[in-house]
């Protein structure tokens, strides 16, 4: 089992506890380790523009500009990428969304995450379990 915290952050709405895992993200040999927040509500993990730079990823020339709606019906451009994601030592090949824009926060989404745990959130306990 792993288990995180959620992460006690400020909002407009006061403290709020978030879904926050610590987890690193590989693509060749670079990997950088980063906090995502866990989102059961996003179809795919999200990277900003200048995350997704730093790891490597560029637009290649079969790379298709995509568009993605959040909740509030504003469109992000992203290219879909592939990528390793490590959450306290498994690996797991993931799809990810490269915005092409900087004001998305790093997401960790359903799509080739979700499916492999049993994933509960117990915010009154403070913490998110992902099972086996």
């Amino acid at each position: 089992m792993i288990r995180h915290r959620f992460r006690e952050e400020r909002s407009s709405l006061g403290k709020v506890l978030r879904p926050v895992a610590e987890v690193v993200l590989e693509k060749d040999a670079l990997s950088v380790g980063m906090p995502m927040y866990i989102d059961s509500g996003a179809d795919i993990s999200m990277i900003p523009l200048r995350f997704g730079r730093a790891l490597g990823f560029k637009q290649d020339e079969g790379d298709t500009i995509q568009e993605i709606r959040g909740i509030s019906g504003a469109s992000i451009p992203y290219i879909l990428k592939e990528g390793t994601l490590v959450l306290n030592g498994e690996r797991l090949k993931i799809r990810i969304a490269w915005a092409l824009v900087e004001e998305v926060p790093m997401l960790m989404g359903r799509m080739d995450i979700f499916d492999k745990f049993r994933i509960i959130f117990e915010q009154r306990s403070g913490w998110i379990d992902f099972e086996k």
